[in-house]
């Protein structure tokens, strides 16, 4: 019964005897064959295989088969080659769908949106309103809503609510700030701040270096870091990290002051753009292993690397590993070091997704010009005395 059915469900077609003049019912070909001799009354249909470079999906009584497509049309990949039963098949490359017949940019959901189906070669990404409690801040094609923070851990509270476009604002009761100086290489620290500690790096050089961090406190302009906060600078950290710190303090002090917000966004800028270039998902242990070999001075060592990958997720290995090794090298310059790694990689033959988010780190924060404004402008105060009250501190 069951040779029976498939006899059955063989296609047929009408063909007609040229010798008797009868009219046939032939057996279609199968897929990836075509007609070489059609059915006579005492024969039936003979089959021969596809030639190279050409296919046919469904049964047919055709005598040839079908070309296959040659390439793939622009910002396509082959995703399956050609056979003698299917054509080549192409697809849009990543972060690309297809419209009609051509690759389209996938849709990137704006501030208040967030990604809930991403895209993929075929369909373009879904977007959806932030719900109560969940924000984004940029333009992005893969990235959902994030939590607001939570301002109820004890000793912190609220100072600006959290909306569908900004996080949550916490301060401590106690106008203290968070900071930690501690090199604890086996968390993922949130709060990376590379455009930061590149456009600081003055700091670390002369005359900066030897002057009291108090006395660069009472030098900036805008709202005083409180001396409370000052004092545990001193207590905590070494001088270099005493000042890079209460720059960070200061920005936030003065982040709504409008004559300081220009040069207070430059550095927001590039940490945006750095942040976006650098989350890309796809890196391993040994991308950064390899990384880490490349770089200049002192080398944050396997254990530690291998930590972060264990406790950081992957859209985060390669600002945190770059975080690492300037605890590692304070006095080295970032810009610099990644301009050395590039040329060591690019030797080595290194993967080529390591390579372009390396260099459009590099490219960002060599453009951060913005240190040359802050460098003169802190020089020029430290050096002029009649910019020093005779109280130490200004609450």
């Amino acid at each position: 019964m069951c040779f029976a059915r498939a006899y059955q469900e063989i296609p047929k077609y009408q063909h007609r005897d040229p010798v008797t003049s009868k009219v046939l019912f032939c057996d279609q070909c199968p897929p990836g064959t075509a007609v070489k001799r059609h059915c006579i009354t005492e024969e039936p249909t003979v089959c021969a295989p596809c030639p190279e470079k050409h296919f046919a999906e469904q049964w047919h009584w055709g005598d040839s088969c079908q070309h296959c497509t040659s390439v793939c049309k622009e910002r396509q990949i082959v995703q399956r080659e050609c056979n003698s039963t299917h054509d080549r098949l192409c697809e849009c490359i990543p972060g690309y769908h297809l419209v009609v017949e051509f690759c389209v940019l996938h849709t990137a959901c704006s501030p208040g949106f967030g990604v809930i189906v991403q895209g993929t070669p075929e369909r373009n990404t879904v977007c959806e309103k932030c719900s109560p409690g969940y924000f984004t801040s940029t333009s992005s094609s893969t990235e959902p809503c994030i939590p607001h923070r939570n301002c109820t851990q004890p000793g912190l509270k609220t100072v600006r609510p959290g909306t569908a476009t900004q996080d949550t604002l916490c301060d401590t009761e106690n106008k203290e700030f968070n900071f930690n100086c501690s090199h604890q290489h086996t968390e993922c620290h949130t709060d990376i701040t590379l455009c930061e500690e590149a456009i600081f790096q003055f700091l670390a050089s002369p005359p900066l270096a030897s002057f009291p961090v108090e006395r660069l406190s009472e030098s900036l302009p805008g709202r005083k870091v409180d001396w409370k906060s000052v004092e545990r600078l001193k207590k905590s950290c070494s001088p270099q990290q005493q000042a890079l710190h209460l720059f960070r303090l200061w920005r936030e002090q003065n982040k709504d002051q409008v004559k300081l917000l220009s040069i207070i966004q430059g550095v927001n800028h590039c940490e945006r753009k750095v942040s976006r270039c650098a989350s890309v998902k796809n890196f391993t242990l040994e991308d950064l292993l390899t990384l880490m070999e490349s770089l200049p001075g002192e080398k944050v060592n396997e254990e530690d690397v291998q930590a972060l990958v264990r406790s950081c997720p992957s859209q985060r290995y390669i600002l945190q590993l770059l975080h690492l090794w300037k605890i590692q090298n304070r006095g080295q310059d970032l810009a610099k070091a990644l301009s050395y790694s590039l040329r060591k990689l690019h030797l080595k033959g290194a993967r080529r997704p390591l390579l372009k988010i390396l260099k459009r780190i590099s490219r960002i924060i060599s453009a951060s010009t913005i240190y040359r404004m802050y460098e003169k402008m802190i020089v020029n105060m430290t050096q002029d005395n009649t910019c020093f009250k005779t109280k130490l501190y200004n609450d």
